[in-house]
């Protein structure tokens, strides 16, 4: 028996008879519907019918029918629209731009664009098969797309484009008239700007947004705000100035988020730099009576960022800023600097040393006051900027190394400030003060010209017991540590620990009680030489001679340093005391007739009047006659006696009366000496911190020229040692670099050192290169 079923067949389903329907009939209902969308009246329409006659139009073949003849429709259609409901408006727009009638044009384009938008987004769910279908297989715009192309070419581009040229001219008016105050409707603004956004240039393929309008309409704001500049210029400082062109660019900046598009924003706030800011960036700052100086001598902090703000985008504008900045410093810094000259060897007046050091701190004060200024200017106005810091930085740079006293002012500045400026102040203050002296410290170029100054009023607030607070003596050195590490510190750091190590001594030596039968306390500070500096303690082989051979006139006074002496070593067998009484003072009790006073003097002045304290009530002592009682060196005693007979507090009398001193004159007791205080302290004339002279000041350059060589010396020694060998030119740049922290030695200077080390063979010259060295030692 056969069977017809073949294997892995399958069943097909019984083919659906359907009557002949004509497509153009079919088109017609197509047709019909879309103009009722457009009416208003897509409500009494069947979707669902509609998209069955797209449907049936691509299945049988017909989708070019349904394409083409909807743009058809559509061409139609708008073509009618344009001139029953825009033409007018148009023309009245070309021949009187007014508001009014741009308002009219633009207002009946988005009506019809609105109305297009929402026809075209019906007509494209309805002819959604046509879209998925015929269009991708034929590669052509979707339905939507190709609807958008119909109302660009049908509205806007007929007429030789006459129609969008009238758009944009009306758009640009209207920004126009709001730039001049008259008040416009932005949102029909924002739905032409919308529309022009959608619709592509054919030619460009770009939107005709950025073809016809963005090009239009900057071009425009270019001279529009072109002629603002000139005229506010004439009239406008540069604080009123700059928040016009402010205002000006976040009214621009709140057209581009009302009605523009955010591309916009970038090239439109460019245009508006460059002509307000950068075609006039100089001009704007050296306004006569009302530029950038007087926004800096006012601290107008607020107007200074506002001017920052519009000036930094701008590289070239920010340049001349930065300039300008660095000469208004440099400019103050000059004034500062006019300030001192009466300190000055070359000027003609005669100032004492006080008004002299009055001057000096004055002058440090107002850089720091200067330079506090700006700070709160880079904080509050510049921003924090980088760039801006680093120029105000160069700028206080180059003002405080342009005084060649700067070293010597600001540690003078800090003296005064730990022994009588601290008074009253909070921690915060104090903190800010010391933060501001290291920041002034770090713009000094000779850091080891400070130190040695710094050294030396250390050494006369430690010894003589001035400094108003141990916590900032350290928290001082802390920061210097800090800023220049451990090094730098080492000799500052061992000057307090000799002051422990000797106030622990003075407690040992008082328990003992070696002076309980002398009748009077003694505390002594053992200093070690190489902490100290050569103003405390003597570095001459006569000046040691006669430290050491000063004479005592008083039993009590050597027996209480010889039972020290035997304290001492008993502690420190192998070691040698050196007594350096230049630095010591005393606490005396002399009575004047019937009345006692408490003198506070120098060591020096107490030697001298306890010469007169045995003596008859007219016994007198010639100069020379006291020198060769105390052995006190010359030049020490002249000052002493100038103190005691020639200040305000007159112990002695000397003859003849004369501020000078001399050899010959003649000192007694000044028996008759009155004075309302019972404590009263003598000071030694020019013993303060002061202002150096000439001649103080050549020595005190020539300690640190000596110092500099040691430390140039240990520099190429130490490069040397790691290297082995190196080139003439790099070791140079290398000593340069190593050193650059404290000080900039010379060429010249590290030639000579490499000289004599070459002599003391510790460096070799190649003998195939004369300019290559070799470490030996």
């Amino acid at each position: 028996m056969s069977s017809n079923k073949r294997p892995g067949g399958r069943i097909l389903p019984v083919r659906r008879l359907t009557p002949q329907v004509d497509p153009q009939q079919q088109f017609e209902k197509l047709a019909t519907a879309i103009g009722e969308i457009y009416k208003h009246n897509a409500s009494q329409l069947s979707f669902e019918e509609l998209y069955r006659i797209g449907y049936g139009l691509v299945l049988s073949k017909n989708g070019a029918l349904a394409y083409d003849g909807v743009r058809g429709v559509l061409e139609t259609h708008l073509g009618e629209l344009v001139h029953s409901s825009i033409i007018g408006h148009a023309e009245a727009a070309r021949a009187g731009p007014s508001p009014t009638n741009n308002e009219a044009l633009l207002s009946s384009v988005r009506m019809l664009w609105s109305e297009h938008v929402t026809a075209m987004l019906i007509i494209k769910d309805v002819l959604m098969y046509v879209d998925r279908v015929y269009v991708k297989n034929a590669h052509l715009p979707s339905v939507y797309e190709m609807g958008m192309s119909a109302f660009r070419d049908q509205v806007l581009l007929v007429a030789d484009r006459r129609l969008i040229t009238g758009v944009v001219k009306a758009v640009l008016g209207q920004i126009s008239n709001e730039r001049r105050g008259i008040e416009i409707n932005r949102s029909v603004l924002r739905g032409v700007v919308d529309m022009l956004i959608e619709l592509q240039d054919t030619e460009q393929l770009r939107p005709l947004y950025e073809t016809m309008f963005e090009p239009q309409m900057l071009l425009e704001t270019r001279a529009y705000y072109h002629e603002m500049a000139s005229a506010r210029l004439n009239d406008h400082g540069a604080a009123a100035y700059t928040r016009a062109a402010q205002d000006d660019i976040d009214a621009e900046m709140g057209r581009v988020r009302a009605f523009l598009a955010p591309s916009t924003g970038t090239a439109l706030r460019n245009v508006l730099l460059d002509e307000l800011i950068a075609k006039h960036a100089s001009q704007v700052l050296s306004i006569p009576g009302a530029g950038l100086q007087q926004l800096l001598d006012q601290r107008s902090g607020d107007a200074l960022g506002v001017l920052f703000g519009l000036y930094a985008p701008l590289p070239a504008a920010l340049e001349i800023l930065q300039s300008s900045v660095f000469g208004h410093i440099q400019e103050q810094g000059e004034k500062f600097a006019a300030a001192l000259a009466p300190i000055s060897p070359e000027s003609p007046q005669t100032l004492g040393a006080a008004a002299k050091t009055a001057m000096a701190l004055r002058w440090v004060q107002e850089v720091l006051g200067l330079y506090d200024v700006y700070d709160e200017f880079l904080h509050k106005s510049f921003g924090g900027s980088h760039d801006m810091r680093k120029v105000v930085n160069d700028a206080f740079i180059q003002l405080i190394n342009a005084n060649n006293r700067a070293a010597e002012l600001l540690s003078l500045f800090i003296d005064d400030n730990l022994k009588n400026g601290l008074k009253r102040k909070s921690e915060q203050e104090i903190d800010h003060l010391l933060e501001r002296s290291v920041l002034m410290f770090r713009f000094l170029q000779n850091k080891d010209a400070f130190e040695h100054y710094y050294k030396v009023h250390l050494a006369k607030r430690l010894l003589h017991g001035r400094s108003l607070s141990d916590d900032a003596e350290q928290s001082m050195v802390s920061k210097l540590k800090l800023e220049c590490g451990s090094q730098f510190t080492l000799k500052l750091e061992g000057m307090f620990k000799d002051m422990q190590v000797s106030a622990d001594l003075a407690r040992g030596f008082k328990d003992m009680g070696a002076l309980d039968e002398l009748g009077f306390d003694m505390n002594v500070s053992v200093l070690t030489p190489t902490f100290w500096p050569a103003l405390a303690l003597p570095t001459t082989e006569d000046a040691k001679k006669c430290a050491d051979s000063i004479r005592l006139p008083s039993l009590q006074l050597r027996n209480a340093v010889d039972e020290f002496n035997k304290y001492y070593l008993t502690h420190h067998s192998a070691r040698r005391l050196s007594w350096q009484h230049s630095m010591g003072n005393a606490d005396i009790k002399i009575q004047f007739g019937t009345r006692t006073h408490e003198l506070n003097v120098s060591t020096y002045q107490m030697l001298i009047l306890m010469l007169f304290a045995d003596g008859e009530d007219d016994a007198s002592l010639t100069t020379s006659e006291i020198q060769q009682r105390t052995c006190i060196p010359e030049a020490m005693l002249m000052r002493q006696l100038q103190s005691l007979a020639c200040a305000k507090y007159k112990i002695l009398t000397k003859t003849p009366m004369s501020r000078d001193v001399g050899l010959n004159d003649r000192f007694s007791f000044n028996d008759s000496f009155r004075s309302p205080q019972y404590r009263i302290r003598i000071p030694v004339v020019a013993a303060k911190n002061v202002v150096e002279s000439e001649k103080e000041k050549a020595e005190s350059m020539a300690s640190i020229g000596r110092e500099r060589q040691y430390l140039v010396e240990a520099a190429v020694v130490r490069i040397m040692k790691t290297r082995k060998q190196m080139v003439h030119e790099q070791l140079v740049n290398e000593v340069i670099h190593q050193l650059s922290a404290q000080f900039l030695p010379t060429s010249t200077m590290i030639k000579d050192v490499i000289g004599r080390l070459i002599d003391r063979e510790y460096l070799q010259r190649s003998p195939d290169d004369p300019r290559l060295y070799n470490y030996l030692a």
